[in-house]
Order: C-alpha cells, then structure tokens, then sequence
C-alpha cells in the first residue's frame, strides 16, 4: 500500500491506537503492513520517517529513542497495564484522561481470556505538548490455559496535568499532534520495534499449534462478549435513568399533593380514570386521601393504600392545611399595616387560591420568601397579582 493509504489509515484509527491495549495479532499487524518496505536508506537519514511531507507546526525531533528512561513514565505504565490485565477499567480510568464505555467493555472481557502480563519496557520519546512522552510499552502475556508468553505492544501518549502528575491522554487529538505522532510512529526506530514485536509473536504461533488456535479464536470471543457487557451496562443505565425519573416524578406529585376528603359513601374507587376501570375499593364519608392531581376530566388521582388510583372530583374536598387554618391576631395586626402597591414577602408556606375562602379552588403554593405585589387587602386575605393572574393568600402568612 502506498505511503499516503498508511497515513489515512493511521489518521483513521489514531485514537484507538493511542489509547489501544489490543495485543499485537489485533492491531499492531495492521500497522507494521503499511510501514514494511517504507524505510529510507539509512544512508540518507539514521531515524527518517516513513510517512514524507507530513505538515506540523511543532518541530519533530529524530532522537532515537529512550528505554526505561523515566522511572514516573515506567510507573504509570506498569499501573495502567496491570489494571488492563485483571480488566480493573476503574483504576484504568483514574490513570487516564478518559475511558469509553466500548474500551472499558473490551478491556473487562480481555482480561476473561488473557492475564499475566510481564517483562515491561517502556520506549519513549518526546510527545508534541510541554513535558510530554508518546512512547511505546512492549510486554509479554498469557492466553488463559497456554504456556507459552506472547509479545504485545501498547502506544500511550503521556502528559502531565496542572499538578505536575503524569497521565495517560486518550482525548482527540488536534491537527498537529496527530501529525506529530504520525511523524514518530513511523520513525525507523520505532518501525523496527513495531517489526520485532510482529516477528516474535509470528514465531510464537509458529512454534505452536495450539497456541495458535487459541490466539485465532481469541479476538472474536472478546468482541462478542464484550459486546454483551456493553449491552448490560447500557441497560442498566436505562433503568437506573427510568428509576431516576419515577423518583423525580413522585417527589414532584408528592410536593404538589394535598388532602382531601370523601364527602358520600360508597363511592367507586377505581385503577384508571374511567367508570369502567377495575374497582379497588369504596368510600366512607370522611375518609381523607392525599390527591396528586385534579384532572380535567373530572377525576382525581389520589394515595389508595399506597397505590396510584382514581374517584371523581365531585366527591372530594379539601382538607385545610396549617398554612390555610385561621389566622393568629398577631398576623392579623401585621397584616394592617399592608397598603395596595406593597411588595408582599411570604413569611411561610401558603396556600394561592382563586378566590377569598378556605374553600377556594387551590392554585399553587407560595414557598417562604417569595414575593408579590399586593392588589387589596380585606377580610384576612390579600389579593395579590400571581404569574400575570389575580389570586389570594392569608395575610397573616405574609409581611
């Protein structure tokens, strides 16, 4: 393939080769197929990059490059790819900018099949940001049930946060930075690491029958699995949403219920708001419910034993809160001084009806330290001007 089909490809899937962790047979083969035969004459340039022409903005250096070279780099790595071996996607994630959903799916269904990973070693170079590495991880691992170590090779682009700490940057890259490690990638030294890892893994399998079989077989179970585990987690994350949602639901019905209380006997309590619904029970005269919702209708939703249910509106009252019982003088001599034009502030939750009466169709509820505009006040009440709509509280509730 020519070099520009290299470039495009890589381009394609930087993100995922940055931030892989696949072993060799899954990704690096796909890489060392564009970059074989590529190299320049040495002659011409020690460390020339295989990909030509690549525009950048920041200088990339052609330093080979460094082995084990910085004890905190060769320490994070060791913590990333220990997490990655026992599929711990949490610490993975702790440890890196970010972590999808399908990377932490793959990860927790590799680490059923692969583990042991040993014989780290870090190849670092400078990365394209301030104090920044992309460097290449090359280790051994064991497919569960074999003998035999295979080689795996992870790239990891590694920058240091406002603290100072190392992280793994798994973000999307910009312009130059994908240009920039294109660039490194495809540097000749670290081409012939990518080359020598492919070639030991070839030899493993070689050597192997069995492990050959149970390195073909491996990437299909992963995929399928892991695709199993992504669709649980996004089930479960629609569940936990839809329980989120009834909860929020009941609060709001629960904070906008009120009492109310059945006026005849043995009326039809029933399971939809309908004469033909399912009938739970029937009334007693007296018996006092907790309404979510008058309805338009004509019905009620009311508590009936703990469970949604529905009567006709004809047969309730409301039962009167504190908020609406009658009033102290104290308030009542407050509530003297109160002049038409006033800004009117609640001193406690009230009740916002329709009209001047206990009895009054109930709007809303005015919560402590709202305020009105008062329009009259006469008989107890204040007329006040609620949401563009006249309306009346208790004046012995406001100041």
């Amino acid at each position: 393939m020519a070099k520009k089909g290299f470039r495009e490809f890589l381009l394609g899937h930087l993100r995922y080769f940055i931030i892989g962790g696949l072993f060799i047979a899954l990704v690096i083969v796909l890489i060392v197929i564009w970059t074989k035969g590529s190299h320049k004459s040495s002659e011409e340039d020690e460390n020339a990059s295989t990909i030509p022409e690549l525009e950048t903005t920041v200088e990339v250096p052609k330093d080979k490059y460094e082995e084990n070279a910085y004890p905190d780099v060769n320490s994070l790595v060791s913590s990333y790819l220990g997490a990655m071996s026992t599929g711990d996607t949490e610490t993975m994630a702790s440890l890196s900018s970010s972590l999808s959903d399908d990377m932490k799916a793959f990860y927790e269904a590799q680490a059923k099949y692969v583990g042991n990973y040993s014989n780290y070693n870090v190849y670092t170079k400078k990365g394209p940001a301030d104090n920044s590495y992309f460097l290449l991880a090359t280790y051994d691992l064991l497919i569960n049930g074999q003998n035999t170590p295979l080689p795996a090779l992870i790239s990891l682009y590694v920058c240091r946060n406002d603290s100072g700490s190392l992280y793994i940057n798994s973000e999307s890259l910009t312009a130059d930075e994908e240009a920039y490690i294109l660039e490194l990638v495809a540097q000749k030294d670290f081409a012939d690491l990518i080359n020598q890892v492919e070639l030991d893994y070839n030899s493993a399998l070689d050597s192997n029958a069995a492990l050959a079989s149970a390195a073909t077989a491996l990437k299909d179970e992963i995929n399928k699995d892991a695709q199993e585990i992504l669709v649980a987690k996004q089930q479960k994350d629609l569940e936990e949403a839809a329980e989120a949602e009834a909860a929020a639901a009941a609060e709001s019905a629960e904070a906008g219920a009120s009492q109310v209380k059945c006026t005849s006997e043995n009326v039809n309590i029933r399971a939809s708001a309908s004469t033909d619904a399912e009938v739970l029970g029937k009334t007693k005269s007296g018996d006092i419910y907790k309404r979510y919702e008058k309805m338009e209708n004509g019905w009620s939703k009311i508590d009936y034993n703990g469970q949604e249910a529905y009567i006709k509106s004809e047969y309730l009252e409301e039962v009167e809160s504190a908020a609406d019982s009658e009033s102290s003088s104290e308030g009542e001599s407050a509530a003297k001084d109160l002049k038409p034009g006033d800004k009117i502030t609640v001193k406690e939750n009230v009740n916002v009806r329709k009209s001047a009466s206990e009895t009054g169709e109930k709007i809303s509820t005015a919560y402590r330290g709202e305020q009105f505009e008062l329009i009259e006040l006469a008989n107890g009440w204040c007329k006040i001007k609620y949401k563009g709509e006249e309306a009346y509280v208790k004046a012995d509730y406001v100041e």
